[in-house]
């Protein structure tokens, strides 16, 4: 079954995100850039780490940042792959690796990954990631964090503060070029828990509406338009954690995006085919006191996600004694 595949911390860690999950409090969590601030020369090289410190119980992260790409570059981490990749840190276990992309041309890098059971969370301080920038040209890259999702074995996520960065190139003899703001919007501060970003249609490029229905979520709906779920956020101005209500009418921007998994939900306009039934109950399980979806879901082999598809469960972490559960 292709949902054996995929973690089930990563399906949980995603649907907190989409459905608005408080977070888990972890006083002092800080992301931060290591070294903060350095300088170059035009050709020079310099490794910066993503660096986590005080943090409690960490099992998966999604980290969003970016830089200036006239004043730098990233050095591929992985030539013998496809795209450009980033060198992935020792002190989580990258079980599952669902995003390791640089995004040249719009100075984006977005890595997102999650230790696989039964790999236990990790807690301390240590090196998430590293980046390799060669300078390019005179002047100055703010290294900015546009989100820093982490998040425990549960999926819960974890509160964190923000520290971003800079790296100056020939002491800004020449023009210095302006630090590449993300298309989400302006450029954050260090506050606890940055919300997810992501890219900004353009004016009047929307694709259709689609209505919000019982159990729908951000991500199943960008799934299926295949737009950025991020973008359909931003696009009908919802706020962190991105709660949306049934009957509200949500604008589809033309911002394309691929997921390689999960079921998306039923398109309500455009071409397309119809997504599948959910597949057929291969077991039926009576939650008892004490279980959650985590521990269901590692029982049968399968994902939290698949579950939650198959019982159009709104909320991961709210199941109840006695309820009847479909295990595809």
């Amino acid at each position: 079954m292709k949902g054996k595949f995929f973690t089930s911390v990563l399906a949980v860690m995603v649907l907190v995100s989409m459905l608005g999950l408080a977070p888990a409090f972890a006083d002092g969590t800080v992301v931060r850039f290591a070294p903060s601030s350095t300088n170059l020369s035009v050709g020079q090289t310099v490794a910066v780490n993503i660096q986590v410190d005080s943090v409690t119980g960490l099992a998966g992260l999604d980290i969003l940042m970016s830089f200036n790409p006239a004043v730098l570059e990233v050095q591929d981490a992985d030539p013998a792959t496809a795209g450009v990749q980033v060198a992935l840190g020792s002190f989580l276990t990258p079980g599952f690796v669902l995003k390791n992309e640089v995004d040249t041309a719009q100075g984006k890098i977005n890595i997102a990954f999650v230790q696989r059971a039964p790999t236990p969370p990790v807690s301390g301080s240590g090196v998430l990631a590293t980046v390799t920038f060669k300078a390019k040209a005179n002047g100055t890259s703010a290294l900015t964090f546009n989100r820093a999702s982490l998040s425990d074995a549960n999926g819960v996520a974890l509160a964190n503060t923000l520290q971003n960065g800079q790296v100056t190139v020939g002491g800004g003899a020449g023009p210095t070029p302006t630090p590449t703001t993300p298309p989400s919007g302006p450029t954050p501060t260090p506050t606890p828990t940055t919300p997810p970003g992501g890219p900004t249609p353009a004016p009047g490029n929307i694709l259709g509406y689609h209505v919000v229905r019982y159990g729908e979520t951000l991500m199943c709906i960008g799934r299926a338009y295949s737009v950025s779920p991020w973008a359909v956020a931003t696009e009908n101005s919802l706020a962190y954690p991105y709660v949306i209500k049934v009957g509200r009418q949500l604008a589809i921007p033309n911002v394309p995006w691929k997921s390689t998994y999960g079921v998306p939900c039923r398109r309500q306009f455009g071409n397309g085919t119809v997504p599948p039934p959910p597949p057929a109950c291969r077991a039926t399980y009576i939650v008892r006191r004490g279980d959650t979806l985590y521990v269901i879901a590692w029982r049968y082999q399968t994902t939290v996600w698949a579950i939650v598809t198959a019982n159009h469960i709104p909320n991961p972490n709210s199941i109840f004694v006695g309820q009847r559960l479909c295990i595809p």
